[in-house]
């Protein structure tokens, strides 16, 4: 078949001479491609997505590829990689891009990584690295996870509550029902003219133990006592409204153990001696109640001035070293003590590992 493809000398013969068939097979060709290749990747898409493909993926060994990827969807940097990489490898860990969906698995792969590599005779430095990269990844998929609604919150966790004066008093939950949650509330506020009022929007906030606080604005409903527990609750409305924000350098441990303090102060003859202070004779007493591998917070009688360094004395939680901290904050609590919030500014990083471990509860 010959076909004359020549225009022709007037707009009549080019018309004529158009070839309508040739290009109507070029049009099937090209819609008939176009179809395939959607097809193949709506069946590639589809394959990703199905339960099969999941699993398949879910069970399967880290791979380099997948570290790298995560890394890069969460910003971590190369050293991060480094280590992330090493723990998966001689945990031989389930794919990370979808265990690392809850922080137990974190938690179990961290442990199983740790009870080995603590075996290799690992550097106090690689340890802390090791640390702090535990508690970034932790803080990452707290984030990805995170808490929709107070109906969230587990019994026994703390919720704190906000008064007019920004302190913040820590109350337990007692229950956590469909309809609100309750808050164990100390009795000297229970009976104090100062008790929230009902009905008035108040601020609360929680503290989850991965340095991620939720601030949201609740009702009181009413209060309740319950004499056969001898425990007083405020019952608080629920509420989806939710700011999360990342407060913490370090995971937090609660605890109330006594702890020795007393006042130092730099010496001035020699500045460039770090570790050189003047230690008063004089050890108070006072109650630990949270602690960090940065700085821990504690409870006394004493209105300590913010800005002042202390020497801490740590025999209760096995540290048997000076550990110097200076008070970021003092806060006056309702029960008449002070709130005093310390920031560790001379400790050893063996030391800081120490107290690593018993956040974590890892064997030494």
């Amino acid at each position: 078949m010959n076909f004359n493809y020549q225009a022709g000398t007037s707009p009549l013969q080019a018309r004529s001479n158009f070839p309508v068939i040739p290009m109507i097979i070029i049009i099937l060709i090209v819609i008939l491609v176009l179809f395939l290749i959607w097809f193949i990747a709506k069946k590639i898409k589809d394959y990703y997505a199905s339960d099969k493909y999941i699993e398949k993926e879910t069970n399967r060994i880290t791979r380099r590829n997948d570290v790298v990827k995560f890394c890069k969807e969460h910003e971590l940097s190369q050293h991060d990689f480094n280590i992330l990489w090493n723990v998966c490898r001689i945990t031989n860990c389930k794919n990370i891009l979808y265990s690392f969906k809850s922080n137990s698995h974190v938690l179990e792969t961290f442990r199983e990584a740790y009870n080995q590599m603590i075996n290799f005779g690992m550097t106090d430095q690689k340890i802390n690295d090791f640390f702090v990269l535990q508690y970034k990844i932790e803080t990452i998929v707290a984030k990805l996870k995170g808490i929709k609604s107070t109906h969230s919150i587990a019994v026994d966790k703390i919720v704190f509550y906000i008064t007019d004066m920004g302190e913040q008093l820590p109350l337990f939950v007692y229950k956590n029902e469909r309809d609100a949650f309750f808050l164990e509330l100390p009795e000297f506020l229970y009976k104090s003219p100062r008790r929230p009022k009902l009905l008035v929007r108040q601020r609360f906030t929680y503290k989850t133990e991965n340095g991620l606080s939720y601030n949201f604005i609740t009702r009181i409903i009413r209060y309740n006592e319950d004499t056969s527990a001898n425990k007083f609750l405020m019952v608080v409305s629920h509420t989806e409204q939710l700011e999360c924000t990342s407060q913490r350098n370090s995971k937090r441990e609660y605890i109330e153990v006594d702890v020795g303090f007393c006042p130092v102060k730099k010496e001035k003859d020699d500045p460039r001696k770090k570790s050189d202070y003047i230690y008063s004779t004089k050890v108070y007493k006072g109650k630990l109640t949270n602690f960090s591998a940065g700085g821990c917070c504690i409870q006394t009688e004493l209105p300590i001035l913010e800005n002042q360094c202390m020497c801490l004395f740590l025999k209760n939680l096995g540290v048997t070293e000076k550990v110097i901290g200076i008070i970021r904050r003092t806060r006056r609590l309702q029960n008449g003590k002070y709130a005093l919030h310390i920031q560790f500014i001379d400790i050893s990083i063996k030391t800081t590992n120490k107290l690593y471990t018993l956040i974590y509860k890892y064997e030494i």
